[in-house]
């Protein structure tokens, strides 16, 4: 349903009735899809049809979560090569953090079985030539397909690796060839989709003049460091990582400034059918009512001409058709198979289409002419072109609308299959630009897809073919220097073509707006006409907003349904060197704060869109030694689920044999929503000075120098204490932070401490109400912590604590913090405490 041209267009490589396979029948698997997930879901009341709109393509620069993509420590973990080095040197990469990879060359269908994660280095190869980027993208595709099954059933990483200028094309800078290899993005982008367990990353990373170690350095940070919501990241030369964002912007067109007009000769493929061909009559009508006349046209496509047989005449039904048809090739003593008919009826009923097409474009205004040449026939269209030249003068535009679908899901779907669809598209264009080099262009509209932007299932060829297409516009652009308006339009799902009432009535009940065909031509009439303000907006999405699985039901009740995001984080003593001084009994243990600080991550890079207003319900189930920490280190995996509605997210981490040890919840805001401030805790009253015999650091305290982060104690009563505490930027912890674990250590610390002479005993924390923080990432200098003990029994507390800057104003809070009593510690523990510390 994605396809931006719809069936009827008879583009290069389309034949009028296409092979069984590949016809896009009204039950394609895309809508089907749909249909399917509609039928299944109860009666509920109507949901609101997303309105129409422009959504042109925006760079934004987007941190690094600093946790891991999933999927690297669950097995094999495989590169294909690139043939500059990069990929041994990210191997080398790799395994210096812990993680073993192979590289595999050039027999990508001999990927091992066993794969658990797929790095496709390809788009990172020199490439002379559209062929050769082209054959990039099918090994890609190949390589995809040769882990499909594997990554549906069961979940892997798959990631492509490109390099577009670091901004996935946008700027226009690579030349053609890289400009194909956008492409891959596409794959990734339907992989997605089609593969609801596995990760999916697609990176675009600029070389520039960098060291193959420095490109792989900058893709193992990638993917060590860089999970999050978004599939498309790009990675700039000078350090920049962005993203790309759909932004709505208007358009305030006036058809008096259309760039085209009587003297324009206009070249379009898959003109002469179906949505193409209402556009550029809409187009023609325009420029003529309103400009200084319609353009002419010249359309091309593979369908010859031929006159119908007179019993035709003035029969529009398909029975009719077939019944004379039928009959006329039994007088002449031929044989019909069914399939053979159908054909027939579809090239009669094309060519009908064609002829009224260039009726149309004349009742408006315009001179049009059919050539029936394959646009990859580049002899054929040379000679072509040039008898157009010599009776009208020099090509002044394009539009390339032609394009045919062939919808399987990439497990299933074939290298023919994948060749008709991207070659129509990408080496249709590529001739296309070939044979009119030398003609003064002005206009170059592209008819692209937002299953490009967004992916489809069953559709990556498509949305390969469409990415790739979107690049190479924006190549043009910058190529030109602005002497041609280009024009990369990726329509959403029209009315017109396969949408029957029916499956019309089921879009409309997934909010799923679709485009009526006067309203869409318009649209392309409108995005000629807008002048120089959208002059440079090349890739734009015209109809509903592009969002990222669109038509993907949840499966209500499940966790799969329910899940967002899946994150790993990986410690060791290379990457987190400064825990080695939390350790008990010479086993270095991971501390709450830090599971704290990768919840607060996960909550940000799954919902980027939102404000994080507090954590809560944080519960340990069961503490972490770091048994890995001197060696390969330790991977951890953390699950982020919805929580009832869009202001919720429940995490869940577990360790590498998939058993659960914390649990929590976030809560969540609309983006820009001022959070309240935590209240400070007064200051305590009448304090007793601590003990001058009693070290704060080595009994119930056990912490290392990079843990000893209370600088002096004011002193304790029943109902608490406080101290000046310093914070991780303070004590040489050298890692990017959202908050500062150092500094909310420094307060459980406060709370051990108080428990220790008051109850007379070590003790750990195990759970936290909630915990907010007004001031990002690491404090610099001090704060003051404040604890108040709420309530308390021989074998647990529940406190709050404040960290208050020097104004009197707090940074940060946890509230509703439970410490239990060790089970070794010297008054028994009861048998509620024990349970909770070993469960």
């Amino acid at each position: 349903y994605m396809r931006g041209e719809q069936d009827g267009d008879d583009g290069p490589g389309d034949d009028p009735e296409p092979t069984k396979a590949e016809a896009p029948a009204p039950a394609a698997p895309a809508v089907e899809a749909v249909a399917e997930a509609a039928a299944a879901q109860p009666e509920a009341a109507p949901v609101p049809v997303a309105k129409l709109g422009r959504f042109a393509l925006r760079e934004v620069e987007v941190p690094r979560s600093g946790l891991a993509l999933a999927g690297l420590g669950t097995g094999r973990v495989v590169l294909t090569n690139d043939g500059n080095g990069i990929a041994n040197a990210l191997a080398e990469e790799l395994g210096l953090r812990g993680v073993g990879a192979q590289v595999v060359f050039e027999d990508l269908e001999s990927i091992p079985e066993d794969t658990a994660a797929l790095i496709h280095l390809g788009g990172l190869k020199d490439v002379a030539d559209v062929a050769q980027a082209r054959a990039v993208n099918q090994q890609a595709f190949k390589a995809a397909r040769a882990v499909a099954a594997r990554f549906t059933a069961e979940g892997g990483l798959f990631v492509t690796v490109q390099d577009t200028g670091g901004d996935f094309g946008l700027s226009g800078h690579q030349d053609l060839a890289r400009s194909v290899l956008g492409g891959l993005a596409g794959l990734a982008k339907t992989a997605d989709q089609e593969w609801p367990d596995a990760t999916v990353r697609a990176l675009d990373v600029e070389r520039g003049e960098r060291s193959a170690q420095d490109v792989a350095r900058d893709v193992a940070d990638e993917l060590m460091l860089g999970a999050g919501a978004e599939i498309e990241i790009g990675l700039r030369a000078d350090g920049r990582r962005v993203t790309l964002e759909s932004t709505e912007v208007s358009v305030d067109a006036d058809p008096a400034d259309l760039p085209v007009g009587k003297e324009s000769v206009i070249v379009a493929t898959g003109g002469a059918r179906g949505v193409t061909a209402a556009t550029l009559i809409e187009l023609a009508k325009q420029a003529e009512t309103h400009g200084d006349g319609a353009p002419r046209f010249v359309l091309l496509g593979r369908t010859q001409l031929v006159d119908e047989p007179a019993a035709c005449a003035g029969v529009e039904d398909e029975p009719g058709l077939k019944r004379i048809l039928l009959q006329e090739a039994q007088a002449a003593g031929e044989k019909l198979s069914p399939m053979d008919l159908g054909r027939r009826v579809s090239k009669l009923k094309a060519v009908r289409e064609i002829r009224g097409t260039l009726t149309s474009l004349k009742a408006v205004g315009s001179d049009a002419l059919y050539l029936p040449v394959d646009v990859q026939d580049e002899a054929g269209l040379t000679e072509g072109l040039q008898a157009i030249r010599n009776q009208w003068g020099p090509i002044t535009g394009l539009v390339h609308g032609a394009g045919v679908i062939a919808d399987k899901i990439i497990a299933e779907k074939t290298d023919d299959q994948f060749e008709r669809v991207f070659d129509t598209k990408i080496l249709g264009l590529d001739g296309l630009l070939r044979a009119t080099a030398d003609d003064p262009l002005e206009v170059m509209v592209l008819f692209s897809s937002v299953t490009a932007r967004c992916g489809n299932v069953g559709q990556s060829d498509y949305a390969m073919a469409n990415e790739a297409l979107n690049k190479i516009a924006a190549s043009e652009l910058h190529r030109r220097g602005g002497l041609c308006l280009v024009k990369s339009l990726n329509w959403g799902a029209w009315e017109a073509g396969m949408v029957t009432p029916e499956l019309k009535s089921r879009f409309e009940a997934l909010g799923v707006a679709l485009i009526p065909l006067d309203v869409g031509a318009r649209m392309l009439v409108d995005e000629l006409a807008g002048g120089a303000e959208i002059a440079t907006d090349v890739e734009v999405v015209l109809g509903a907003e592009p969002a990222r699985g669109p038509l993907m039901a949840a499966r209500e009740g499940s966790e799969a349904g329910r899940r967002l995001l899946t994150l790993d984080a990986w410690v060791s003593g290379r990457s987190h060197d400064y825990l080695a001084d939390h350790a008990i009994e010479g086993s270095v243990v991971l501390p709450v704060v830090m599971v704290l600080e990768w919840f607060h991550r996960a909550a940000r890079a799954a919902r980027p869109d939102m404000s994080l207003v507090q954590i809560q319900d944080f519960k340990v189930l069961r503490g972490i030694p770091l048994d890995g920490f001197e060696g390969g280190g330790d991977r951890f995996e953390i699950r982020v689920l919805a929580h009832g509605d869009d202001y919720g997210l429940d995490f869940e981490l577990r360790d590498a044999a998939g058993a659960p040890r914390y649990r929590a919840q976030a809560v969540l805001a609309p983006a820009g929503t001022e959070v309240a401030a935590p209240t400070a805790l007064p200051a305590h009253g009448e304090l007793e000075a601590w003990p001058a015999d009693v070290p704060v650091y080595g009994d119930s305290l056990f912490h290392g120098p990079r843990f000893q982060v209370i600088r002096a104690l004011d002193g304790l009563s029943e109902e608490g204490m406080s101290g000046e505490l310093a914070g991780a930027a303070s004590v040489g912890w050298a890692e990017t932070l959202n908050t500062d674990p150092a500094l909310l250590d420094g307060g459980l610390q406060l709370a051990v401490l108080w428990f220790q002479q008051r109850l007379q005993g070590a003790s750990l924390p195990l759970a936290i109400g909630s915990y907010r923080q007004i001031v990002d990432g690491p404090i610099q200098g001090t704060v003051r912590g404040v604890l108040h003990v709420e309530a308390k029994d021989q074998n647990r507390i529940v406190a709050q604590l404040s960290f208050v800057d020097a104004g009197g104003r707090a940074v940060a809070e946890l509230r509703d913090v439970e410490i239990f009593r060790r089970p070794n510690a010297e008054v028994a523990s009861t048998t509620e405490a024990t349970a909770t510390v070993e469960a």
